[in-house]
Parts: C-alpha cells; sequence; structure tokens
C-alpha cells in the first residue's frame, strides 16, 4: 500500500499501564518513508530513565525493566538502537527531539497505539505531538481485514461460520496468527523493537506488503 504520508510503527514499555501515573522508558519507532514508490524502513530505539516513584512492579516485570535498562548511571537517556553494539548516552531533551523528528507527520501504527500515543504525549509534553491524530491499531486493520474476507465469501454463497470470526474485545495475536503473522515469542514481546517489527509485520500481511 503507497503513500507519501509516512508510517511510524511505534511501541513503548512503561513503568505503568495508567499514562497519568507512569512514564515511558523505552520507545520503538520504525519509520517507512516511499521514495519513487519505493519503501525504505529505518529503525530507531531510545531509552529514558523513568521516575520508579510511581512505577508498578507487574510493569516493570512485563517489560523485564531490571533486565533491559541500559541507560548509564550518569545519563538522563540513550539512544540502544544498535542492538548489541555500543549504548550512546543523550540528554532526556535530546530523546525528546529525537522522537518528535522522527513522528512528525507520520501516521502511527501499533498493537493498542492509543496506549503509546498516551504515554509518548506525556513524554513529549504539550503540544508537541505532531504525528497525525488517527492511528492505526494492528488488532483493529486485521479484523476489519477477516470480516471483508468473510462477507466477500459469504456473497459468493460460501458458508462462513460466526465462530471462525474475530469477536470483542479483539485478541491482537489471535488476529495475527489469522494474517498468517506469528505474535513474538517471549524473548521478544514486550520489547519495544520486537513489537513494533510485529506490528509492521502484521500491517504487511493485511496490505500485501510494504510495496
Amino acid at each position: 500500500m503507497n503513500s507519501n504520508i509516512p508510517i511510524a510503527f511505534v511501541d513503548t514499555e512503561t513503568t505503568h499501564l495508567d499514562a497519568e501515573i507512569g512514564e515511558v522508558w523505552e520507545v520503538a519507532i520504525i519509520l517507512r518513508d516511499v521514495d519513487d514508490n519505493t519503501p525504505t524502513d529505518t529503525e530507531y530505539v531510545w531509552q529514558v530513565r523513568p521516575d520508579l516513584a510511581t512505577a508498578d512492579p507487574e510493569s516493570l516485570k512485563v517489560g523485564r525493566y531490571l533486565e533491559r535498562f541500559v541507560v548509564p548511571p550518569h545519563a538522563e537517556g540513550a539512544w540502544t538502537g544498535y542492538g548489541d553494539g555500543p549504548v550512546l548516552p543523550m540528554k532526556r531533551s535530546e530523546v525528546v527531539a529525537a522522537v518528535m523528528d522522527v513522528l512528525s507527520g507520520a501516521v502511527m501504527v501499533g498493537s493498542n497505539p492509543g496506549f503509546d500515543d498516551r504515554f509518548l504525549r506525556r513524554l513529549l509534553g504539550p503540544g508537541a505531538a505532531q504525528w497525525h491524530y488517527r492511528p492505526v491499531d494492528i488488532a483493529t486493520f486485521a479484523a476489519g481485514f477477516q470480516l471483508g474476507q468473510a462477507a466477500f465469501l459469504r456473497s459468493t454463497g460460501i458458508e462462513v461460520k460466526d465462530s471462525d470470526l474475530p469477536r470483542f474485545p479483539f485478541s491482537s495475536r489471535g488476529l495475527s496468527r489469522s494474517v498468517g503473522v506469528e505474535p513474538p515469542g517471549d524473548d521478544v514481546a514486550h520489547t519495544a523493537l520486537g513489537d513494533a517489527r510485529w506490528a509492521r509485520d502484521v500491517f504487511d500481511a493485511v496490505t500485501g506488503g510494504g510495496r
């Protein structure tokens, strides 16, 4: 699906499920730009030192904060996008500026991107969110695709059982499998980059790939 508007596959790891209480500590963005009908994906990953005073222990456990937080003790944040490569210390303001720049004008795509939107707005501050106001949820996207397929089959006289259709509340993992994408395993799930890549793969499965 070609578009002149950049697409940002986004995920965050946070210290709490409530953006009024918790904070972002990891942000991953895969920015897709299209030039001459050729898509290019660029990966970005940062970590930011959070205030743990209001952190929910379960949220930290899910994101494996204690295992994966690698910001040096003297730093407010860091670029961590080199995987096993170097961690580059950054000021918090530098991370904020970088996230703002990458997301500017993009359509945000993710698994429950409304969650990420709320936390990113808190990280960036009032009025700083310059991404498109209508994010795309991969579960809703995949469910619409599946329901559309079912409607087409029924229009041709082919029986489709209601039990085979997605039900509320949507299961992102189940719907991912329905479009042929295996969800992240335990070693990747709830890492910001792993989940951003998953969102991209589901989006591409529904749209026919990054073409």
